[in-house]
């Protein structure tokens, strides 16, 4: 098989992963475009590209797109001045119930994760990676990409309110009460 055709196969296997990926991270606008260009420069290095599992090399060459995407989208705004500002900030509509309510929770526990974290948890729930993929595509280890998803899991029950109480703080205080 020439290496057109085996690139052709994988961008047949792997294009609506790199592209949900994208519109989840960057939206439906800018999506395409990152996708696009994930697969171009995917076609230039091609020689390098590991055969075998190409899936989460494209997810660290989209996210390393969306992040200079994101650099640039900030240094416009920040050149835009106030009237800038007024325009990138959205607002939930106060009409949308306790489901609006849950979602922004959940947003901003999620969001009050670091970058790295962040990506992380949704590389393993929303695109499915297991832990070895996930660490490669934000670039570190297997043990620190464990360690980081441990602490930011544990991060994200505290802020939900789903931490477990400890037995200590279950049980009653059993002080002054004499037998």
């Amino acid at each position: 098989m020439s290496d057109e055709d085996s690139f052709t196969r994988m961008f047949e296997d792997h294009y609506e992963a790199v592209l949900r990926y994208a519109w989840r991270r960057v939206g439906p606008a800018d999506a395409p475009d990152i996708t696009a260009e994930t697969f171009k420069i995917a076609w230039e290095k091609y020689e390098r590209l590991p055969r075998e599992h190409p899936l989460p090399w494209l997810y660290a060459t989209a996210r390393n797109l969306m992040l200079n995407l994101i650099r640039r989208d900030n240094r416009r705004d920040a050149l835009a001045g106030p009237l800038g500002e007024g325009l990138t900030h959205h607002c939930a509509e106060a009409d949308h119930a306790t489901a609006v309510v849950a979602r922004q929770t959940a947003l901003a526990a999620l969001n009050s994760l670091s970058e790295d974290d962040r990506e992380l948890v949704l590389l393993m729930s929303w695109e499915g990676l297991d832990l070895r993929e996930a660490a490669k595509v934000v670039g570190c280890s297997r043990p620190t990409a464990a360690m980081r998803l441990h602490r930011a899991r544990k991060r994200l029950r505290r802020l939900l309110g789903e931490e477990p109480q400890t037995v200590a703080a279950r049980q009653p205080s059993c002080q002054g009460n004499a037998v």
